[in-house]
């Protein structure tokens, strides 16, 4: 088995405008296709040898993944385990409502995270949910016989807590990862 790359869908709708979205579906805006191709045409240009492409169903993460796969000519797989965090009554919200919206919430690196709030997922289930992903994506690519490398297109939530379940942090430690920006990618080692 290769490596897994993990990336974050371009720009979408509410990002644009500043609101949370968690399961919310907004497609790209026109910045995030442009973002959608530049994260092909960089994979493309380095030394990784992708041979799939795994991504959340939400359109946002899905047109990104496809824009990928054809540009590396490579099959794409949509995986439901790669959905983003519930995060519940704020859905739809701007950041700037977390304060007053958030039982609890937390600032670290510029950011604020929700650690509570009524209806969403918190982070030992969301990170719960990620060990879950890992080990499905890896019995994909044994089912799919993948020997190269695999891109993941999915969220920030979920793939920064992909990369805390692969590094060994617990939920408790996640916030010493940044948030990966639209299209921005980690190889996990």
């Amino acid at each position: 088995m290769g490596k897994i790359i993990l990336a974050r869908h371009g720009q979408d709708e509410d990002n644009a405008r500043g609101i949370l979205n968690g399961r919310r579906d907004m497609p790209l805006t026109s910045l995030g296709v442009s973002q959608a191709y530049e994260l092909a045409d960089k994979l493309k240009l380095s030394k990784l040898d992708i041979e799939y492409v795994f991504s959340s169903p939400y359109q946002r993460a899905e047109k990104t993944a496809k824009i990928c796969s054809s540009f590396l000519d490579v099959p794409h797989v949509v995986l439901e385990c790669l959905v983003e965090r519930n995060h519940g009554i704020l859905e739809g919200h701007p950041y700037s409502d977390i304060p007053r919206l958030a039982k609890a919430f937390r600032e670290v690196h510029g950011m604020t995270y929700v650690l509570e709030v009524e209806g969403g997922e918190g982070y030992p289930e969301l990170y719960e949910r990620a060990t879950n992903a890992l080990v499905e994506i890896r019995e994909k690519i044994l089912e799919l016989n993948i020997k190269r490398d695999v891109l993941i297109v999915s969220h920030g939530a979920i793939g920064r807590t992909m990369e805390a379940v692969h590094k060994g942090l617990g939920h408790e430690r996640m916030f010493e990862l940044t948030s990966p920006k639209n299209c921005e990618f980690r190889i996990l080692e």
